[in-house]
């Protein structure tokens, strides 16, 4: 494929794509953008604002380059800028966009060749859709006047402003490093950010838009410098900038006010035997969702009161990255699988789970999650299946399980459950004299953000009652299945709401091993989910902006809580086969 074909093709692929593009919340300036391997197309097309060409004058024309040495032949104004605006006019895809031009040779003589250029494209000057501002060698400002209306200027002098016409100034823009040595990591000291301040204070007094150059070019720094109001932000990575600031409120978080927190009090024996077992899943909830959900909560979380805390491999059978179902059947049956797989060994044959062996030893048995019941985590308690998305087999298996109740989604699954379980509406929900569903969804149960409130943790607290309320010990297996919807998703909101929503229900288990003393409780996941990180934020406002790695599942160690008799062998890094082994154990003590 040949320059002009590839060119052609992108030039399509921006016309039917530039729709997209149009909301810009925090604008993007494209550096040097001549330098691009694509100048103006790779910008344009990924939604910059502002797009700077650097010229210069030789033999009566417009080049496109740094200095006159790196001028090549082809490469000029008309050819790389004008022509690819003109294109998209003509048809109508053409959409607002500062040109800022920055004259390297003479600025008279230029300024004028380049009058004589913008007049050859009539059309492109009374769309009004490109503001043309010049930029490096500029006439003084008095002279400002003296060009047509076409054409505004960059002024770069904080200290004129008050003394000069404004009319033709188009933007105000001043060399960062003036007022600030930070390189873009970590944070400015506090003497740079106030005369950061001043500067961007200064220039957008006078009622224009504002621009640092030389700017560090790091995500930290294109967030701190759109967050301190500078209208373009400078860049050569513009892609990535606009995608980065794009998400930039999606993925910072402020919790107004702060949810109550559980302290646990600590007076069980630890070495007696534990009556009853609550295993707690967060899937997807990694160290830094943890992190995220404790800064938001003003540095409170009812976890943070556990003292005995693990660390969790979570490689399955046949990948490093693991999935829900193999990381929950490790968890349930001490055994690794491959991925997709349900409550079966790599060679598909069905393994012995937790509830199968409490309920062997008398335990009743029951399961709560967010997820849908035949989802993968708590299928993997009571399921064998090599496919995950095999809910018809998953819906048999749990016909035939030793599930005593369960609370979660997956109603639309009611009538295919219905002569094993009987259904009963959570309110009502007081004994299990057979096999009971009770179900807070058709298929999962509706996430914070979309109106559960405190659904989750009042379900943990009803099963907790219903379970204590008979004479036999229990194993109840909880998931908070959202957080990982949140981190797939890229959502900094979802990952904390749902956190903080799986810490009530870890609250409520807490209360209850506190009033029983003989309840082991394990808090863990079965795997991260997108390479959470923080990047920023404010504990004592709330506040916490996040950032992804990927959309997927990662191969980050993960957490592990554990409060109650026996609690203390929980400690250590291992294998997630081994919460397995280490629970069965305490229950055989």
């Amino acid at each position: 494929m040949n320059k002009r074909i590839l060119l052609i093709l992108i030039a399509f692929l921006v016309l039917m794509g530039v729709g997209a593009l149009q909301a810009q919340d925090y604008k993007v300036h494209s550096h040097n953008d001549y330098a691009q391997e694509l100048p103006f197309w790779y910008a344009y097309s990924n939604g910059a604002a502002s797009i700077e060409a650097d010229v210069f004058l030789k033999d009566n024309e417009l080049f496109v380059t740094h200095s006159e040495d790196e001028i090549v032949q082809n490469h000029t104004f008309e050819k790389l800028y004008l022509d690819r605006l003109q294109s998209l006019l003509q048809s109508g895809e053409l959409r607002e966009l500062q040109l800022l031009i920055d004259v390297k040779s003479g600025a008279e003589e230029t300024l004028k060749k380049l009058v004589e250029v913008l007049n050859g494209y009539p059309q492109l000057l009374e769309s009004g859709k490109v503001r043309f501002v010049i930029s490096g060698n500029r006439p003084k400002p008095d002279a400002y006047r003296n060009y047509p209306d076409f054409i505004g200027f960059d002024h770069q002098n904080l200290d004129e402003l008050s003394a000069i016409s404004l009319e033709k100034v188009a933007l105000v823009s001043v060399s960062y490093k003036d007022y600030s040595v930070w390189n873009g990591y970590g944070r400015m000291t506090a003497p740079d950010l106030e005369k950061v301040k001043i500067a961007i204070e200064k220039g957008k007094k006078v009622g224009k838009p504002f621009r640092f150059w030389a700017t560090p070019d790091t995500k930290t720094a294109w967030a701190r410098l759109a967050k301190l109001g500078v209208d373009y932000i400078n860049t050569d990575e513009p892609a990535l900038a606009k995608q980065y600031l794009d998400h930039l409120d999606k993925n910072t978080f402020k919790k107004e006010s702060p949810v109550a927190v559980y302290q646990p009090k600590y007076e069980y024996d630890p070495n007696a035997k534990p009556k009853n077992i609550i295993l707690m899943i967060g899937d997807g909830n990694g160290l830094a969702q943890i992190s995220a959900a404790m800064i938001a909560n003003q540095g409170n979380l009812t976890m943070a009161g556990i003292k005995t805390i693990g660390l969790v491999k979570t490689a399955s059978y046949d990948d490093l990255i693991t999935d829900s179902a193999a990381g929950a059947t490790a968890m349930a049956t001490g055994t690794k699988t491959n991925n997709r797989a349900i409550g079966v060994d790599p060679n598909g044959k069905a393994l012995t789970s937790l509830v199968d062996i409490t309920s062997e030893h008398g335990f009743n048995t029951a399961i709560v999650t967010t997820d849908a019941i035949y989802g993968a985590t708590p299928s993997s308690f009571y399921a064998h299946r090599v496919e995950r998305d095999d809910t018809e087999g998953l819906v048999e298996d749990l016909k035939q399980s030793k599930l005593d109740f369960f609370i979660s989604g997956g109603q639309n699954q009611e009538g295919s459950i219905k002569d094993a379980f009987t259904t009963q509406p959570m309110e009502s929900f007081d004994s299990f004299q057979e096999p009971t569903a009770i179900y807070l969804g058709e298929n999962k149960v509706p996430s914070v953000q979309n109106g559960r409130k405190d659904a989750f943790p009042n379900a943990v607290k009803k099963a907790l009652g219903v379970l204590d309320s008979e004479e036999k010990p229990f194993f109840l297996m909880v998931e908070g299945a959202q957080i990982d919807n949140g981190g797939h998703s890229n959502s900094t909101s979802d990952i904390v709401e749902e956190m903080l929503d799986f810490d009530q229900a870890i609250a409520e288990a807490l209360r209850f091993a506190d009033t029983n003393q003989n309840t082991l409780v394990v808090i863990t996941a079965d795997h991260e989910t997108s390479g959470f990180g923080i990047v920023g934020g404010n504990q004592s406002e709330g506040m916490v902006q996040g950032d992804f790695l990927t959309v997927d599942h990662t191969g980050i160690m993960v957490p592990l809580f554990a409060y109650g008799p026996q609690s203390q062998n929980f400690g250590g890094i291992y294998e997630n086969t081994e919460i397995f082994q280490k629970i069965v154990k305490a229950i055989r003590n």
